[in-house]
C-alpha cells in the first residue's frame, strides 16, 4: 500500500464523509482501513460544511501530472455537486448530469427506435396477434434458465471470458472473483471490487436469467469489463504510481462514463463482430439444454443488431420524467413502447433511473459506449482506458 500523503489522506476522508451523507456513494474502497474506522467513528458533519474541504482540495491538487490534474478537478466538482445534492440544492438535470459525469447527453430522435422496430418486425418470427413488444418478449423467454441453473452457466461465462482477457492483456496473479445471486437490487448485476485483485459480482434474479444474456453480462461485469479494469488501475496507478483516488471509487463522477464504456464494450472486445452468438449456440445454449436448430446464431446476431438502438430508451425516459416532460405513467409507457419493455422490465428501469444514487447514471451506458467506439481506434482505447485516467471530455475531444 503507498503512502498517503496530505492531499491524498484529505481527498479519501471527505470521500468516505460524503458516503456517510449518501450510502452507496464510494462503490469500491480500498483505502488504509484505519482511515474509514475513524470517519465511521467521528460526528457526522453537516453536508453543507464539506463544501469547504473541496474547496481546501481544489487548491491542493497535485500539478505535476496535467492529466491527473484535470482528473482531479473534475472528480472534485462531481464532489462538490453530491454535497450539494445532499444538503438539498437542486440543480437542471442536464447541468446535474454534467456537472457529476463530465457529459451533456442529449434525447436521441425517436425515429431511430422506430426504425428499430420494423427491422425487429423483420426479423422476430411470426405471432399471429402478437404486438412486436410481445413477440420480443417470446423470443426471449425461449432463452430463459432456472436461478438453478444459473451458477454453473456463469462458471461457464467466467471461464470463456477469462480466457479471451488474458489473451488481449496480463492479470495480476492473484486476481479472482467469487459469484453469489441475489434478488431485490434495482440493477441487473453488479461488480463489488473488494481490492487486493477481488471481486464479487452479484446476479438479481428478480428479472429472469437467460442463457444467451450470461456471457455478455460476465464480460460486463468480470472479464474484461469492471473487474478487469478496477485491478489493472489498482496495480498501475495506486500501488506503482501511488495515486489514491482510485482507491476510493466515487459512483457519481466522470471515473463512472469510462467504466461503463468500458464495461459495455467488453464483449465486443473479446467476440469481435458479433461472434458470441456462435459460441452460445456451440455452447451455452446446449449446456441449459436448449434447442439449437440450425442458423440460429445467425438469427440471433440479426435480432440483436436490430434491438442495439433500444438501448437508448431509458436515458430518454430520464431525461423526460427528470425535466417534467412526463410522469410516472408516462415513463413506464414510453419504456414499453418505445423499448418493448414488459411491464415488470419498464418498473425496473423506471426504478432505476429515480433511485436517489442512480437518477442521473443512466447515461453513463450510453455515452460511455459511444465515447470509445467513435474513437479512431476503439481496441486501443479500450486497453489504455483499463490502466489510465481519461476524462470522458477527453474522450470527447479525441473523437472530434
Amino acid at each position: 500500500m503507498p503512502e498517503l500523503d496530505t492531499f491524498g489522506r484529505d481527498y479519501l476522508r471527505l470521500a468516505l464523509e460524503i458516503d456517510r451523507h449518501v450510502p452507496g456513494y464510494i462503490d469500491a474502497y480500498y483505502g488504509p482501513a484505519e482511515l474509514r474506522e475513524a470517519v465511521a467513528a467521528a460526528p457526522l458533519r453537516p453536508a453543507a460544511s464539506l463544501l469547504d474541504d473541496v474547496a481546501r482540495l481544489r487548491n491542493a491538487i497535485p500539478k505535476d501530472e496535467a492529466g491527473r490534474a484535470a482528473w482531479l478537478a473534475a472528480a472534485l466538482r462531481a464532489m462538490d455537486t453530491t454535497i450539494r445534492l445532499a444538503a438539498g440544492e437542486t440543480f437542471d438535470y442536464l447541468d446535474e448530469v454534467y456537472l457529476l459525469y463530465d457529459i451533456r447527453p442529449t434525447l436521441v430522435p425517436e425515429s431511430r427506435f422506430e426504425a428499430a422496430h420494423r427491422t425487429l418486425d423483420a426479423a422476430l418470427p411470426a405471432q399471429p396477434g402478437a404486438t412486436l413488444g410481445q413477440r420480443l418478449e417470446t423470443w426471449r423467454k425461449q432463452f430463459e434458465v432456472t436461478a438453478g441453473q444459473g451458477l454453473a452457466l456463469l462458471e461457464l461465462a467466467r471461464a470463456e471470458t477469462r480466457r479471451r482477457t488474458v489473451a488481449f492483456v496480463d492479470l495480476p496473479i492473484e486476481e479472482r472473483v467469487e459469484l453469489r445471486l441475489v434478488s431485490g437490487q434495482p440493477w441487473g448485476a453488479y461488480n463489488w471490487f473488494l481490492g487486493n485483485g477481488r471481486s464479487l459480482i452479484e446476479f438479481n434474479t428478480d428479472i429472469p436469467l437467460q442463457a444467451t444474456a450470461l456471457l455478455g453480462t460476465f464480460a460486463h461485469e468480470g472479464y474484461p469489463g469492471h473487474h478487469t479494469e478496477a485491478i489493472l488501475k489498482e496495480v498501475a496507478l495506486y500501488r506503482e504510481r501511488g495515486y489514491v483516488e482510485p482507491a476510493a471509487v466515487l459512483l457519481h463522477s466522470p471515473w463512472a462514463v469510462t467504466a461503463e464504456g468500458i464495461a459495455t464494450t467488453a464483449l465486443d472486445i473479446i467476440f469481435p463482430e458479433g461472434s458470441h452468438h456462435d459460441w452460445n449456440v456451440a455452447v451455452m445454449l446446449p449446456a441449459a439444454g436448449i434447442a439449437t436448430p440450425a442458423g440460429l446464431a445467425d438469427q440471433m446476431r440479426e435480432i440483436a443488431a436490430a434491438a442495439e438502438a433500444t438501448r437508448y430508451v431509458s436515458a430518454n425516459a430520464a431525461i423526460l420524467y427528470h425535466t417534467g416532460q412526463i410522469d410516472r405513467n408516462g415513463a413506464l409507457d414510453y419504456l414499453q413502447t418505445y423499448g418493448l419493455a414488459t411491464p415488470d422490465r419498464a418498473a425496473k428501469s423506471f426504478n432505476f433511473f429515480t433511485h436517489p444514487l442512480y437518477r442521473s447514471y443512466p447515461f453513463t451506458y450510453t455515452v460511455g459506449h459511444d465515447l470509445i467506439a467513435a474513437t479512431p481506434d476503439p481496441t486501443a482505447t479500450f486497453r489504455r482506458l483499463l490502466t489510465e485516467q481519461v476524462l470522458p471530455s477527453h474522450l470527447t475531444n479525441a473523437a472530434a
